[in-house]
């Protein structure tokens, strides 16, 4: 059974206040950190080794290095946030779990919206991963299906799952709507009709599931959603 842990294992030294270069060791744990905390260890480019960057625009730059048994890979801007999506691979196992991460920029901070657990022999773990999809499924009725994941290997209770967005045309704002997720097999859906235009459509919204897991303790996850529709 995979966990979102054996993707990157951290270990890193601590001084004892009583005795000075005392060393410990400590095993980063998923289950102490929220996404944006966990993979901000691996994402930390001042521990990188090897560190490479080319600058894609006045805005944007790829940056490359190297952290523990990882090859790393992503974006920064201007302000050297981490921004748009980042990939971190095993180098010396190829069956190893690896993970592809979406950072966006929240209230000026940074923070991991969507991450994609992996490996080259079995594809994406849905299971311990947090993403959503879109597809159109109707053209007449121009409908737009969002598929939701989020973790679920193992048991818990949902109490909540909602999808509120708010639709733009032309950059001016048309409605807005929260409406309930259908949960099915190993993720929740819902579907939006969008009216058709000859503008530009842009969809913003935030799916939220509050849950409950098998020793009642409550958790949330969140996934923040920016996307055009037509351009």
């Amino acid at each position: 059974m995979r966990k979102i842990c054996l993707i990157i294992l951290i270990m890193f030294t601590v001084y004892s206040c009583k005795k000075e270069n005392q060393k410990v060791d400590i095993k980063i744990k998923k289950e102490n950190y929220n996404p944006t905390e966990y993979f901000s260890f691996p994402t930390n480019i001042k521990k990188w080794k090897n560190y490479k960057e080319i600058t894609v625009n006045d805005s944007l730059k790829k940056v490359r290095g190297e952290f523990e048994n990882y090859q790393i890979e992503g974006y920064i801007n201007q302000y050297n946030q981490k921004i748009n999506w980042w990939n971190i691979v095993n180098k010396k196992n190829i069956q190893a779990d690896n993970v592809r991460l979406e950072y966006r920029i929240i209230d000026n901070k940074e923070h991991v919206n969507q991450y994609i657990n992996y490996d080259t022999k079995n594809g994406d773990d849905t299971k311990n991963s947090l993403f959503y999809l879109k597809e159109k499924i109707n053209n007449s009725k121009n409908t737009y299906k969002y598929s939701f994941y989020t973790p679920n290997e193992y048991p818990k209770k949902n109490l909540m799952r909602k999808f509120g967005y708010i639709l733009f045309i032309d950059n001016k704002e048309i409605e807005t709507l929260d409406l309930e997720c259908l949960e099915e097999k190993d993720h929740f859906s819902v579907n939006i009709n969008v009216p058709k235009s000859d503008q530009k459509i842009i969809v913003k919204g935030l799916f939220t599931e509050l849950y409950e897991d098998k020793t009642k303790r409550p958790g949330q996850n969140e996934i923040y959603v920016i996307d055009t529709l037509k351009q």
